[in-house]
């Protein structure tokens, strides 16, 4: 009987690490062990949170992705423009939020597993790097409030 072949290795191209119990990846390539994915998934249950998320749905309850191509959908996720994974915790609460629907949520999570962190806005979308972060955040905080 034929068996199922093992995806012990990392997903990264050219990874031999060995991936995490929790996706694909290694450790060093964005896998998660059970205390990081714990701590990630508890910052998501904090009032501050649930006050960004409220803040922005009320703002922008339409995916902004798919306005960008001229498309009306509902927004069910509320996104941190930077992965505050990758920058540190400081970036949880201090970032540029955008409301997505799921299927424009998992595409730009896929972009940044390459470190490219894609801003949706009316002129279409525009990519960012990590480095780009201090300066965007900066220059969003330094906006008159609409």
């Amino acid at each position: 009987m034929p068996s199922v072949p093992s995806n012990s290795k990392c997903a990264e191209l050219g990874c031999k690490n060995p991936r995490s119990r929790l996706n694909t990846y290694c450790l060093e390539h964005g896998g998660l062990d059970n205390m990081a994915r714990r701590e990630t998934d508890s910052a998501y249950q904090t009032p501050l949170w649930k006050t960004i998320r409220a803040a922005q749905i009320s703002k922008q309850p339409l995916c902004q992705g798919c306005l960008s191509r001229g498309i009306v959908a509902a927004a069910k996720h509320i996104d941190h423009l930077f992965a505050w994974k990758h920058i540190g915790g400081q970036a949880f609460s201090r970032n540029i939020f955008q409301s997505l629907c799921h299927n424009c949520h998992s595409q730009k999570t896929g972009l940044e597993k390459q470190g490219i962190y894609r801003h949706y806005a009316q002129q279409g979308a525009k990519d960012y790097t990590k480095h780009d972060y201090a300066y965007m955040v900066h220059q969003d905080h330094m906006r008159p409030l609409e």
